[in-house]
């Protein structure tokens, strides 16, 4: 409590009140910052991090620091920062965003996902990248076509688009990911993209249960990989459909099958043993 105190003190004053250093970049500091409102401390701040008139690292690097140390004081910066910096400074920008964010005591801020937003949109491979795995872990599921498109955008993303999709869990982008696993020329992206709808689940599902029955061979193996750690009772049916439709595919694959089977099969009779041993009450 002694620490979240002495902070809103030094929050609610302005800074140049605490006095002066004999440090010279702290004092370039205070004098910049003057006695403008926190808000306005905190633009100052992040012109001096970022600001394209500003060739001293030092004096940039411990603006920012002390930016992100105002923490939701200071996001409303962070994030108009991503309009008016060079692009370049995009990725540092973001992450700014998300160290201030930490210091918040709880709940997120708005101006973090406005900041994702133009990150996904608007800034370098390396922005876009952070921005899109940070939004998996707090989705905002009016991003998640941001997301998608990203990857049209900018083709080479694709695999960090399907991690993100992946770590988010939502079903709606199973257009995308079967799109991917469908017509991907990359192998490793097609079998990347079956592994997330494998870990996504719901509707996912049932685009990979159509694969395991196709008639091209790649896609109904790679269906099939990606669908077996996943498979339960209910997917008995398209298993026995496999190994009576194709025999003669990947020996392997099919002992795998027939193994899983007979696993689900054990957990299918003491399911029902289970049943059968409860007691039954009368209507």
């Amino acid at each position: 409590m002694k620490r979240f105190a002495i902070l809103a003190l030094l929050l609610s004053a302005p800074f140049s009140s605490i006095g002066a250093t004999n440090d010279p970049i702290e004092e370039e500091i205070r004098l910049a910052m003057g006695t403008q409102d926190i808000y306005g401390q905190s633009r100052t701040l992040a012109r001096l991090a970022w600001g394209a008139d500003n060739d001293n690292h030092e004096l940039a690097a411990r603006a920012r620091e002390r930016l992100t140390f105002f923490g939701q004081h200071g996001m409303q910066a962070i994030s108009e920062a991503l309009e008016w910096a060079d692009p370049g400074f995009s990725a540092d920008i973001m992450l700014a965003a998300i160290e201030a964010e930490s210091q918040m005591t709880f709940g997120t801020s708005s101006y973090t996902t406005a900041a994702i937003e133009h990150a996904i949109w608007f800034g370098s491979p390396e922005a876009k990248r952070i921005a899109m795995l940070h939004m998996a872990k707090r989705p905002v599921p009016i991003l998640l076509l941001s997301v998608i498109d990203a990857a049209y955008v900018d083709p080479p993303l694709t695999p960090v688009v399907i991690e993100s999709l992946q770590l988010i869990e939502d079903d709606r982008a199973r257009f995308f990911l079967a799109e991917q696993v469908e017509q991907q020329a990359d192998p490793e992206i097609r079998e990347q993209a079956a592994l997330a709808m494998a870990a996504i689940g719901g509707r996912c599902h049932q685009y990979l249960r159509a694969w395991s029955l196709a008639e091209e061979p790649e896609l109904r193996n790679l269906a099939l990989r990606a669908l077996l750690p996943n498979t339960t009772i209910g997917d008995l049916m398209t298993l026995y459909e496999y190994v009576a439709m194709f025999p003669d595919d990947d020996p392997k694959l099919l002992a795998e099958l027939r193994d899983r089977a007979q696993f689900l099969e054990e957990i299918f009779e003491k399911q029902q043993e289970m049943d059968s041993a409860s007691p039954q009450l009368d209507d």
